[in-house]
């Protein structure tokens, strides 16, 4: 018994205060690293090249064809090499051509991107002037515009197509 009693003689008990300083510590420790964790993800997103601007983007494509538009019936889609009817080609900003029955006519047109709007002015049989909400999704290679309920989608054909 007095072995006993030596061990916990001048021993004090842990406190609280010391397991509140410990868990003070943690949690200051796990804020710096999230601290320095996002000004790494901050200075990553600063510095990294941007993504090609929309109109450049626009202009890189070979041409924006309708999508689900087609100049054949489906049994000859199956067949032969069949071209879209409706094609739009942004051919330097702020100009291009666009044709509607697979270039037999082919129309010029202006256009501009602001607040994300597209805005294009066609010189048809009478001017034209449009103005849709769009949408450009640049991975797959997607333009979308909106007008009221209208809903228009555009596919890009890139050089290499």
């Amino acid at each position: 018994m007095d072995n006993i009693e030596n061990d916990f003689v001048g021993k004090k008990p842990k406190s609280p205060k010391n397991k509140k300083t410990i868990i003070a510590v943690i949690v200051f420790i796990i804020g710096i690293a999230t601290l320095v964790t996002g000004v790494v993800f901050l200075v990553l997103k600063l510095v990294q090249s941007p993504a090609i601007a929309d109109g450049e983007y626009l202009i890189s494509a070979k041409n924006w064809v309708l999508e689900g538009d087609s100049s054949c019936s489906t049994e000859e889609a199956e067949t032969t090499d069949c071209t879209p009817g409706v094609i739009w080609d942004f051919t330097e900003i702020g100009k291009g051509t666009l044709t509607t029955n697979n270039h037999i006519n082919d129309y010029d047109f202006i256009w501009a991107l602001e607040d994300g709007k597209l805005k294009i002015e066609t010189k048809w049989l009478y001017d034209l002037e449009n103005e849709y909400e769009y949408t450009l999704n640049q991975s797959d290679g997607i333009l979308t515009l909106t007008s009221g309920d209208e809903t228009i989608v555009f596919k890009a054909v890139l050089e290499t197509e």
